[in-house]
């Protein structure tokens, strides 16, 4: 779904943005798959597993799961980034996975994320150059403990309550006030994800770096790399094709190293 730059004007506006049905049925359930499979089982099974995760419990991207690659890297959520933070000349600064169940406590405190995403300063009036986003992959009721944004310049008891249907997703600065929620249903789960963009050229902010420092698996940034687009790769740090980095040489390199890499528009842009 693309994102008008009349929805761009509400969220800067009031600090938060929330799209309903941003991702095709297809793009959710293989989001959902993706968690359930490589990070939390759903509810039931979590339930009768005696409350124990049965996954790998792998939270952070890349994920050797092509849906879950793909949501977090969505061509129409990048491109309200480059317009948000006004250059196409950005990167992907955060990518993890959460799950909430009914029964656990949770922190449900009002706060600001900019804290942990930058080593810069807390300023206002907010410059937007910090994306954050917020994927609700399930179905969210008022029971199923609903995140809490409340808009700019309101206290925080005027909150708008995150109810929505899976695969809708959340746009918000991290100069924006929020809270999680207590589940008031006595079974039901709440799976997520986060994902943020930076520009290039403020390095002091993101937090994360995809490397195998950071824990990235072999096999899932293999994935990633064979099935991302030239722009999807530029998210990680990589120059477009025509930079004067894609050398013969380092073409073929990417492609030894990434089984599956497609050279053809690194090649076609040298000639």
């Amino acid at each position: 779904m693309h994102i008008t730059d009349e929805q761009l004007a509400t969220y800067k506006k009031q600090g938060f943005l929330i799209v309903e049905n941003f991702l095709s049925k297809a793009e959710q359930e293989a989001a959902l798959d993706g968690i359930f499979s490589h990070f939390a089982p759903p509810y039931e099974r979590w339930a009768a597993n005696n409350q124990e995760n049965d996954t790998a419990n792998q939270g952070l991207f890349p994920w050797d799961h092509s849906g879950l690659n793909h949501v977090t890297t969505h061509p129409d959520l990048v491109n309200a980034a480059e317009r948000i933070l006004g250059t196409r000349e950005i990167r992907l600064g955060e990518g993890h996975l959460g799950m909430k169940y009914a029964g656990q406590e949770h922190n449900t405190n009002f706060h600001i994320d900019y804290g942990n995403n930058t080593l810069g300063p807390l300023i206002d009036p907010d410059d937007f150059m910090h994306l954050a986003c917020f994927y609700c992959f399930d179905d969210v009721t008022i029971d199923t403990a609903p995140i809490r944004m409340v808009p700019n310049g309101h206290p925080d008891e005027e909150f708008v309550a995150m109810v929505v249907p899976g695969g809708s997703v959340c746009l918000y600065s991290v100069f924006t006030r929020h809270a999680a929620s207590d589940f008031t249903g006595d079974r039901g789960h709440r799976p997520a994800m986060w994902v943020g963009f930076n520009r290039k050229d403020r390095p002091w902010d993101g937090a994360r770096t995809f490397t195998y420092k950071s824990a990235a698996i072999g096999k899932a940034m293999n994935r990633f790399m064979a099935e991302a687009s030239p722009r999807q790769r530029e998210l990680l740090g990589f120059p477009p094709p025509g930079d004067v980095l894609w050398t013969e040489q380092y073409i073929e390199g990417m492609a030894t190293r990434y089984k599956g890499f497609d050279p053809a528009p690194y090649h076609a842009a040298r000639k």
